[in-house]
């Protein structure tokens, strides 16, 4: 289920300040012991208007700015099925470590608690990971893991 690369959709997720909501779920790489790196990638456009958005990596040092942009409609995935219905983020900045144990222990059953979306293609896998790895704004204890 926490294979790099997987988006999966949990049906609610429980934030650690009590909140939950549906929330999309990407799991960028697995880490020693029980932790893995993923994002929760959202719909809040954070991106200043002087940016040109587009689908794939938008990354400005000046601004303090790094996310990778999946457009709306866009096929990501290796099936060639799924694309994100709205414009889609991944915030450099948003990035963190998870306990897969936690996570298997809070979100047990398939198609109740979450549900395996897709895996993302190889190249759009490649190019989330190069976007991160390529900016000021994400820490470096992450970079070794992308």
């Amino acid at each position: 289920m926490y294979t790099p690369g997987t988006v999966i959709y949990f049906t609610p997720f429980c934030f650690p300040g009590g909140n939950s909501k549906n929330k999309y779920f990407l799991v960028l790489s697995t880490v020693e012991d029980n932790l893995m790196l993923a994002s929760l990638p959202t719909s809040k456009d954070h991106i200043p208007r002087s940016i040109e958005k587009r689908h794939g990596c938008i990354n400005d040092e000046a601004t303090r700015v790094n996310c990778y942009l999946f457009e709306a409609g866009k096929i990501i995935s290796e099936c060639g099925m799924f694309g994100f219905k709205r414009n889609t983020y991944i915030y450099g900045e948003q990035i963190a470590f998870v306990d897969r144990q936690k996570m298997r222990s809070v979100y047990r059953e398939e198609g109740t608690d979450y549900h395996i979306v897709c895996n993302l293609s190889d190249t759009e896998f490649q190019a989330v990971k190069d976007c991160l790895k390529s900016s000021g704004v994400v820490k470096n204890k992450f970079k070794s893991y992308l």
